[in-house]
């Protein structure tokens, strides 16, 4: 492999950044520095990011020496030649790990709030209701109007986020199995990237290289376990991509409808970014002012109501709240606190991005990120490559001038949208896409185009598949259930009140999850201190009394009182 320049330089190349982000999460553990980094980012980053680097960094020794034992092409192309088992695989293993590894529980606040939506459209609802009185209780004051939007008045509760992913997610919360969604979102990109890779290269074997790229990289596989909404933007981004390669009218318009989705899904700037190299070369195509036109006719409908719709409907939410009805919230302010949030970068955003790079190569299939880089570069001249190079150009950078990191996420969410263009960049290092110039000769010499090079790759990602994969579900698990251990321990059946004590835990009051009407067995709430708390207890649940109570918080019922 060494006497090839192809594997010689991924592996030197490879090996040197991953030891640099050791390296660099190290010293971050030494000098425990936030930098004004979120804490969530930061322990991610330092401390869990830094056993799946030393993983990846042992995969490129493991692809250089064991690569010859094993017939790695030959599972290229067997998966190249059977897209739809691999997805069908991937749905049933990642629907397993939402239950087993991520316990089935909306971990962050960005999962929950849309989680906590989907099941008020379950209903036919639009908003929950929790008592005003107890707003503070049921949601963290610092959440109100940031994750959910609440009426101080009425107790009408729904998310703040755009209810794209909330309304993909509610059949399958109508349906009881909400742990299903991700898994499919994700099994359907599988087979997008699989037909994009076929539209660029015409070939299997190439095709095969994209989708094992994909699902062998461990941020494919958290996120697809995971209740964020990055699975469904890159499903929507990829398939808007498919629909443009070669535009018509009606596929325009298709793109248009599913470009409208994937800006409501969440917040629109993850589309934004992505699609406006393709709208600008649709427009200045031949006939580009028609295309155009049914590209923007397929965008209205939904943005509309959707969109604008639900910016309206959270408005009356927040105009609700407040307690003086002089003083109503008009849509042009919103607007403008909302532009408002974009900012040139400072050197903690500056930080946070370069942090956010280094995530993208630790989480993915070693390697992957300097390919991507070098068929970016040589097939600029190609319109699709250079339609992709700029998507994940523009998300990059893009995200320089909102001045937040990520807080909680696995890998980098703010480039997820746009992450199929590393596996399909990727392939054009290792092939020659149908239409440039050149033969099957001159691609031989091309470096990394090599068979040699071909074999390295396939061993990264057999070994990433095994090895990476699965130490991130071990350290996912191992997160998740700490997480889940902060709430009190109590084993009761019983109807009751778990009031969590967030101030000494790990962002505990992520915690605080309840039913949009608290139908269930358990209301879980915030404490504002044991005063404070049984005050209100008295108040409001004059029957409850403490029947249990540890170091993460209290819990109340009209259950005997149980050892503490």
């Amino acid at each position: 492999m060494l006497r090839s320049s192809g594997p010689r330089t991924l592996f030197l190349a490879g090996a040197t950044v991953t030891a640099a982000i050791l390296l660099w999460t190290h010293q971050m553990r030494l000098t425990g520095n936030l930098h004004g980094l979120a804490t969530s980012f930061f322990v991610l980053f330092a401390y869990d990011d830094s056993p799946g680097t030393v993983c990846a960094l042992l995969t490129l020794f493991g692809a250089l020496f064991g690569s010859k034992y094993f017939p790695l092409r030959r599972a290229v192309q067997w998966a190249g030649n059977q897209p739809v088992v691999i997805a069908v695989i991937a749905a049933l293993l990642l629907a397993l790990g939402t239950l087993v590894i991520y316990h089935n529980h909306p971990l962050s606040m960005d999962e929950y709030a849309a989680y906590f939506q989907s099941r008020v459209f379950a209903t036919g609802r639009l908003h929950g209701r929790f008592p005003a009185p107890l707003l503070d209780w049921l949601i963290p004051r610092g959440f109100q109007d940031y994750f959910l939007n609440v009426s101080r008045v009425t107790g009408s509760v729904a998310e703040t986020y755009w209810p794209g992913f909330a309304l993909l997610l509610t059949p399958f919360m109508w349906a009881g199995v909400p742990w299903l969604c991700n898994p499919v979102i994700s099994a359907l990109t599988l087979l997008v990237i699989h037909r994009l890779a076929l539209e660029l290269f015409a070939d299997r074997e190439a095709a095969g290289f994209a989708l094992l790229l994909t699902i062998a990289s461990p941020v494919i596989f958290a996120n697809g376990i995971s209740y964020y909404s990055m699975p469904a933007h890159l499903l929507t981004n990829s398939v808007f991509a498919l629909l443009l390669i070669r535009p018509t009218p009606l596929r325009a318009a298709a793109a248009g409808v599913v470009g409208s989705f994937a800006l409501v899904l969440h917040n629109p700037v993850p589309h934004m970014l992505f699609a406006a190299p393709w709208v600008v070369w649709v427009g200045t195509r031949q006939n580009g002012m028609r295309l155009l036109t049914a590209l923007i006719a397929g965008y209205l409908p939904l943005s509309a109501l959707l969109g604008l719709g639900w910016f309206l409907f959270s408005g009356d939410l927040l105009r609700e709240g407040l307690l003086s009805a002089t003083a109503p919230i008009a849509p042009e302010v919103r607007l403008r606190n909302m532009i408002e949030i974009f900012s040139l970068p400072n050197a903690t955003v500056m930080l946070a991005r370069f942090v956010g790079i280094a995530k993208i190569w630790v989480w993915a299939v070693p390697g992957l990120m300097l390919l991507a880089v070098a068929g970016a570069i040589r097939w600029r001249q190609m319109a699709l490559c250079r339609l992709l190079g700029a998507s994940a150009f523009l998300t990059l950078v893009g995200y320089f001038i909102v001045p937040v990191d990520q807080g909680h996420g696995w890998g980098y969410r703010y480039f997820h949208s746009a992450w199929m263009t590393l596996p399909l960049l990727a392939t054009a290092a290792l092939f020659r896409p149908v239409g440039s110039p050149g033969d099957a000769d001159s691609s031989a010499r091309l470096l990394f185009a090599d068979n040699e090079t071909k074999t390295f790759v396939a061993a990264c990602i057999l070994l990433t598949l095994v090895f990476g994969v699965g130490s991130r579900a071990w350290q996912m698990q191992d997160f998740v259930a700490r997480d889940l251990g902060q709430v009190p321990q109590y084993q009761g059946t019983e109807s009751r009140v778990v009031i969590l004590n967030g101030r000494d835990s790990f962002y505990g009051a992520d915690l605080v999850q309840n039913d949009p009407w608290l139908r269930g067995k358990e209301i879980r709430m915030y404490s504002h201190g044991a005063a404070a708390d049984e005050q209100m207890m008295g108040r409001y649940y004059p029957e409850f009394h403490t029947v249990y109570a540890d170091r993460h918080g209290t819990v109340w019922s009209q259950a005997t009182a149980r050892a503490q």
